[in-house]
């Protein structure tokens, strides 16, 4: 069947089902007192669970249902379902939780062992003693608050209980850990349950394992009451209550050599991992590795902690720590760049790595052809960013006061997209494709995911290795029945790990083809060779699949009535390696800077004794098309593997964007979101 979406889905005689929710941040929970429940109404709660009351994740667990210790505000607690979804939300809201407060956990620069969930400490040479009295160091400290995840359906699931299969419908990028999680809880054989990915929309990596735990929930009630059940969100239970990507503080401290290069550089970072991150071995890992970014460091010391907290849930956004990272890091260049007047492009160039060296000798491999020279080029070509970035600073020079206009300015930023998991996360998640060449010459591929636009780029390739018809190929997989067992469908999965697995698969059918008689059946499962090993424990080995490397130059005008920010143009350049459809990768990348824009202009979100308050807060939300400029976007030509591009302009955006403020105001942004209210406070005080 085509995708729909979930909430679309009704099936005969199906119940509803809501959440009992914590009343408490942090506290022991008592009792559960419900009121008297009608025929045809049911609670359930953790000892109702008939196998194992946890959803596991890379490692980190989180409870079905708590059972014990409450960790946050709106923990599940149990769930009510019945046939009419307005009795249900009169039964839960009616239902008395008794509870034992607990004093919660705060995020803050001083905190206990206790708190630390995973540290990380990534080093080269000793820094601190390059920074002594005498030395000047820069120091800069940006954080980055909570991000959400914003959909077009709020999240939820459809669980369809028949005599043979437990189907469940949800949107997930995750299918198969979905039906591990089930299976777990239900103690149910995993043929026995059957996962069918609805629409999913722009999923931004809000939807790895939260929908396992949803369908959790849902199937153990459908399970026990004997009926389908349906668990749907409303929008502001969706922003309540679903993951948010975590907070996050970045300190850098750096001292510049003689020759005006970076001669030593620490970095602290402080993650947010809220009261559970399954993903947060990945996140604290990928936000190490990119803090120094490809400069050349030659003595260095990154400390990330990730610290538990009474919030909810935490998880990554589209990068999964890299964008903070980067934001964090540019600020940080730019400011030094501003208070030593250097040329932006030229010192950028002058410290990044050489082609075919590694960050550092002992560190993270990048080696690769990152064409840095050639991207700052393109964009400084397309841009005029040498001249502007002149004209706008010596405008801001003899500027007495705010109203002697244009208030402008130009930002410039490097950076790069890792392509791909690294680390634990690699070693537990599978991906492999299948490919079958009939006696008729047609061709089905069996793979994981495959949106209709990865679709028509394999089928061209396909057609192209084996000289058939595109006609001719077929896509087998629209649920874990039928799909090859793949990992999550994140980091740019399907271009950098399973379309080259698929070309593979064709090359071996097309070599054997006339020599065997058909049908052929290849299969390819992604194993990173020897030399592109990872060791997670030292940090040290290549990283990633793959890096793709760009620069990004934005160039913005703030109104001098409103102080809103009215951005003039966006430049990108990207070396994404060789493009299967170059008008989809500018649709990939177009797509993303309107995502990027509108969180840091158009989001705000405010935590007050561990709740989020919608009132207060501005949720996020796609900008009007007519505050996006027009965008140019740049590939470098290239031969090389193809590389992902779904994130790389949400990496560059924010940092070029703060850069072009502070080149207007005088006055570095330290934080995200760069709306309007905050431009009014550092202009006013200029």
């Amino acid at each position: 069947m085509d995708q729909v979406f979930f909430s679309d889905l009704e099936f005969p005689g199906q119940y509803y089902g809501m959440l009992i929710r914590s009343s408490v941040q942090h506290g022991y929970l008592v009792d559960i007192r419900p009121p008297l429940l009608p025929e045809g109404y049911y609670l359930y709660t953790a000892k109702d669970i008939p196998g194992e009351n946890r959803l596991t994740a890379l490692g980190t667990s989180i409870p079905v249902f708590t059972a014990h210790e409450i960790m946050y505000f709106g923990e599940p607690l149990g769930i009510i379902v019945g046939p009419d979804p307005a009795k249900v939300h009169e039964l839960v809201a009616a239902v008395s939780i008794g509870t034992e407060p607990l004093d919660p956990w705060k995020f803050s620069e001083k905190f206990p062992a206790s708190q630390v969930v995973m540290k990380r400490v990534l080093y080269e040479g000793d820094p601190d003693s390059l920074m002594t009295d005498e030395s000047e160091v820069i120091e800069t400290t940006s954080e980055i608050g909570l991000q959400d995840h914003y959909y077009a359906e709020p999240l939820g699931v459809a669980v369809n209980l028949t005599t043979e299969q437990l189907e469940i419908y949800t949107a997930t990028q995750w299918p198969f850990h979905v039906r591990a999680t089930v299976s777990a809880v239900l103690d149910l054989d995993p043929d026995e349950i059957t996962v069918i990915p609805t629409t999913i929309g722009e999923a931004m990596d809000g939807k790895i394992w939260y929908p396992s735990l949803l369908a959790a929930q849902a199937s153990v009630a459908s399970v026990l009451c004997k009926k389908p059940v349906k668990i749907l969100f409303s929008r502001q239970e969706d922003f309540l209550f679903s993951v948010k990507s975590a907070p996050v503080q970045i300190r850098y401290r750096t001292v510049l050599s003689g020759m005006d290069t970076i001669e030593a550089m620490t970095v602290r970072i402080l993650v947010n991992a809220g009261a559970y991150s399954p993903l947060i071995d990945e996140i604290v890992d990928r936000i190490t590795v990119s803090a120094v970014g490809l400069y050349a460091v030659p003595s260095y010391r990154v400390e990330t902690y990730a610290l538990r907290t009474n919030l909810p849930p935490m998880g990554a956004l589209s990068g999964w720590g890299e964008a903070q990272a980067f934001f964090a890091l540019e600020n940080h260049i730019a400011d030094i760049i501003a208070r030593k007047n250097f040329a932006p492009v030229e010192w950028k160039l002058l410290n990044t790595i050489n082609p075919g060296e590694k960050m550092t000798p002992g560190g993270a491999d990048f080696t690769g052809k990152h064409r840095f020279d050639e991207l700052f080029e393109t964009v400084c070509l397309a841009s005029d960013f040498p001249r502007k970035h002149t004209a706008y600073k010596l405008l801001a020079s003899r500027r007495q006061n705010i109203q002697d206009g244009p208030l402008r300015g130009i930002g410039i930023v490097a950076g790069f997209q890792g392509n791909g998991f690294l680390g634990k996360t690699g070693e537990t998640t599978r991906y492999a494709v299948e490919v079958t060449m009939d006696t008729n010459s047609r061709v089905q591929i069996k793979t994981g995911f495959h949106s209709l636009q990865m679709e028509n780029i394999l089928r061209d390739m396909t057609a192209s290795i084996l000289g058939i018809d595109a006609a001719q190929i077929g896509f087998t997989g629209t649920d874990t029945s039928k799909m090859t067992e793949t990992g999550p469908e994140t980091l740019s999965s399907k271009i950098t790990i399973l379309a080259p697995l698929v070309e593979k698969c064709c090359q071996t059918i097309q070599k054997q083809r006339f020599r065997q008689p058909l049908p052929l059946t290849v299969k390819r499962e992604y194993k990173p060779s020897k030399k592109d090993q990872w060791d997670r424990h030292t940090l040290k080995g290549k990283p990633f699949v793959s890096i793709t490397s760009g620069v990004c130059a934005v160039e913005v005008e703030v109104d001098t009535v409103t102080y809103e920010p009215v951005i003039r143009g966006i430049w990108i350049a990207v070396n994404a390696g060789k493009l299967y459809d170059r008008k989809a990768a500018q649709t990939t990348v177009s797509k993303s800077i309107s995502i990027a824009l509108s969180r840091i202009l158009g989001e705000r979100i405010t935590i007050r004794d561990g709740k989020l308050i919608p009132k207060d807060s501005v949720q996020y939300d796609l900008l009007h098309p007519a505050l996006i400029p027009d965008l140019r976007i740049s590939f470098l030509e290239s031969d090389e593997a193809p590389a992902g591009i779904g994130t790389i302009a949400n990496n560059l955006i924010p940092a070029a964007f703060a850069s072009a403020l502070a080149q207007i105001s005088g006055i570095p942004f330290r934080s995200i979101p760069l709306d309007a209210r905050t431009l009014y406070q550092a202009l006013e005080h200029e």
